[in-house]
């Protein structure tokens, strides 16, 4: 839609990507409750072996409902090469729960409230005041779904990271109707060797 690619095209201007964590980063670490309300710090995501974790804005963002559903089935394999899946999103109020059990989603989603994972990994971008017009006008009320009034989001983007804690492959597109295929998830695991 029209108003998908000015959101880009100002994403885009903003340079937002350009700060995000790349391939050869160490991944920040982080203690995040998860839907369920339980406490998950990076070291027991890595303890076993890589890890791919996927910043998704929020189920109201169609791609990313779409995303969930494509690693959803992609995660058996995700696991037999060895590696953990884990979804990470702002949003509150019990919503990634609602998510896990409505969609029988077996992988964990972690609550990064207030966006502090994402900032860490250079992700966040401000919502312009002209879209958060358009985004009440069409009743999504980020302020309700995050728990804040600050109007910020996160670029979706899926880390694939060692079990030494570095990034092993980070893709970020300002272009958010566009992920990375699970496919080509499954794929990088094999060539970099599931262990390391």
């Amino acid at each position: 839609s029209s108003l998908n690619d000015t959101i880009v095209k100002r994403i885009v201007e903003s340079d937002a990507a350009a700060r995000a964590l790349k391939a050869g980063d160490t991944c920040p670490e982080f203690a995040l409750l998860n839907a369920e309300g339980w406490l998950v710090r990076s070291q027991d995501v890595l303890r076993q072996g890589p890890a791919v974790l996927s910043f998704y804005r929020g189920v109201w963002c169609p791609f990313c409902s779409a995303e969930l559903e494509a690693l959803h089935e992609a995660e058996p394999r995700i696991k037999a090469a060895g590696a953990a899946l884990v979804a990470i999103s702002p949003e509150a109020r019990g919503l990634p729960l609602q998510v896990k059990r409505e969609r029988s989603f077996g992988f964990e989603i972690l609550c990064d409230l207030d966006n502090g994972l994402a900032l860490a990994f250079g992700l966040v971008h401000p919502v312009t005041p002209e879209f958060v017009e358009v985004f009440c006008h069409a009743g999504t009320q980020f302020p309700l779904i995050y728990g804040n009034d600050s109007w910020f989001l996160p670029l979706p983007a899926t880390y694939i990271i060692g079990k030494d804690g570095v990034i092993r492959h980070a893709y970020v597109n300002p272009e958010f109707r566009e992920r990375l295929d699970p496919e080509r998830i499954v794929a990088i695991l094999a060539e970099s060797g599931t262990k390391k």
